[in-house]
């Protein structure tokens, strides 16, 4: 079996970018527990396990006075990542080619302290040892005030999947080399799917159907990820020597060893889903119970949870207390700003037909408040239901709707340079992304377009430039993407 190292040097893992850990929300969820957090403009943002460094990149496009720093086990990784960014004459942009295990006092001295530390897709797929390294390292790393993101595999959800982890690395034990193994697990479990599906229509004993349709069911859910082809996630998830999910209790109890403290979860859901919905069992928990993380896993287990998202802080935090206390009302929302990015119907909440017809602009609590006319605890109870069950972006900072004009609006310089790489590139190992690490869909064509967006060309000029039969559709729907990734500025 190949070495760490050696795996993803030869099958790296796409780059993406992730909103939930993007250090403008970390700001945000931390400036809503009512913390002292860092300004993530200037902050100090760390990656551990950053592959090319796509999920720290376009924060740091956008935010120049920030450092951002990002470590990684791959020489190929590191060595493209930093390729990339010096294309795009990001300075305050640098990936280093460390193992985490080999990270000693000298190396911490001089990496400094960090306001953000983000571990995603890192911690389920190390051992043991470069677990405790992680929650170490972060621990030392992490300023005092700051907030760090670590994202892992947990317990009962990912039990399933670990039957079809097992079966594929069963199935494809023979063969020599990796690709190899992949293009059997590939094709094994598309014979295991195909037999789920036949059994499950022939199945008559209703607990053999429930547990074949679970099966089935991630199954499926496995084969979409092989037809958009994500072979690296197979690869990484499910064919890799370490993937140790782990139950949430026990994380916690690990960050506690370590010096850390659970925080709340990063997609809020600590506050907004925390109910099952049915008092009977609710209640159960709330007095069977009582502490936030007996209850968190209670609901883990009732709600076959397969992924978190935790925020942690140093243990100082808690000031001696067991727990972290979350009193969340109208003052902590009223420190935030909101973009709506659900465009589903939703009658009889006039915050969210507010939202809506805003977007892309994000409105804060008092804005909706003036624009509805109602007091702030009104329009702070309209918000929270819409939290519990909408796609809602929160920020430190506005975001504006900037709609293209020759000699007054124009691309962001920042942004431009972003974009060339991936006109130029065929084949992009990272993902395009906002401010929010929202993902961005620009073809190429779409990409290399944007460029002539400078405030120096009306749109009458790009038009004209472009030569297309249909270049008044293009330039409508190229001059929204603009807009609704906040690629625009004023610069007059």
């Amino acid at each position: 079996m190949q070495n760490v190292k050696e795996y993803y040097d030869e099958f790296p893992y796409f780059s993406a970018a992730f909103a939930d850990c993007s250090p403008l929300r970390l700001q945000s969820v931390a400036e809503f527990l009512g913390l002292d957090a860092p300004k993530a403009n200037t902050a100090r943002v760390l990656e551990l396990g950053c592959a090319y460094g796509g999920n720290i990149l376009p924060f740091a496009v956008h935010n120049s006075q920030a450092d951002v720093v990002g470590i990684d086990i791959s020489s190929t990784q590191v060595k493209v990542g930093n390729e990339i960014a010096k294309g795009m004459g990001l300075e305050n942009f640098k990936l280093i080619e460390k193992d985490i295990l080999s990270i000693d006092k000298d190396k911490l001295k001089e990496l400094g302290k960090f306001d953000y530390i983000i571990a995603h897709g890192l911690y389920s797929w190390v051992c043991d040892e470069v677990k405790e390294a992680i929650l170490r390292l972060i621990h030392e790393l992490l300023s005092q005030n700051g907030i760090a993101y670590i994202s892992y595999n947990v317990y009962p959800g990912w039990k399933s999947f670990d039957i079809l982890r097992d079966y594929m690395i069963f199935v494809s034990s023979t063969q020599k080399d990796q690709t190899s193994r992949l293009e059997k697990a590939k094709k094994e479990l598309k014979f295991l799917s195909d037999y789920l599906r036949i059994n499950l229509q022939a199945q008559n004993d209703p607990t053999l159907r429930d547990s074949t349709q679970l099966l089935l069911t991630q199954a499926n859910f496995l084969q979409n990820i092989i037809k958009k082809g994500h072979d690296y996630y197979v690869l990484h998830d499910f064919l890799e020597t370490s993937n140790d999910p782990m139950y949430f209790y026990k994380f916690a109890a690990s960050l506690k060893k370590s010096g850390l403290c659970y925080l709340i979860d990063a997609g809020l859901d600590d506050i907004f889903r925390n109910s099952l919905g049915i008092y009977r069992f609710d209640a159960h928990i709330s007095q069977n119970y009582p502490s936030r993380i007996e209850g968190e896993q209670m609901r883990d287990f009732m709600l076959n949870r397969s992924f978190r998202k935790s925020l942690v802080m140093k243990s100082e935090i808690l000031g001696g207390k067991s727990d972290f206390d979350m009193d969340i009302g109208v003052n902590e929302f009223s420190k935030l700003n909101f973009i709506l990015h659900s465009r589903d119907d939703k009658s009889g909440n006039a915050v969210y037909e507010a939202l809506k017809n805003a977007y892309p602009q994000s409105l804060n609590l008092s804005e909706l408040s003036n624009m509805l006319e109602q007091d702030l605890q009104s329009t702070y109870s309209q918000l929270i239901e819409i939290f519990a069950t909408q796609n809602v972006s929160i920020a430190p900072k506005k975001f504006h709707h900037v709609k293209y004009k020759k000699g007054k609006i124009r691309i962001k310089p920042c942004v431009a340079r972003y974009l060339e790489y991936f006109i130029n590139e065929p084949s992009p190992v990272i993902l395009l992304a906002n401010e929010l690490n929202l993902k961005v869909e620009l073809t190429p064509s779409e990409a290399k377009a944007a460029l002539k967006f400078d405030g120096q060309n009306s749109l009458e000029e790009i038009k004209t430039s472009l030569a297309l039969k249909n270049a008044d559709e293009f330039l409508n729907k190229l001059s929204n993407k603009l807009s609704e990734a906040y690629f625009l500025e004023n610069f007059n």
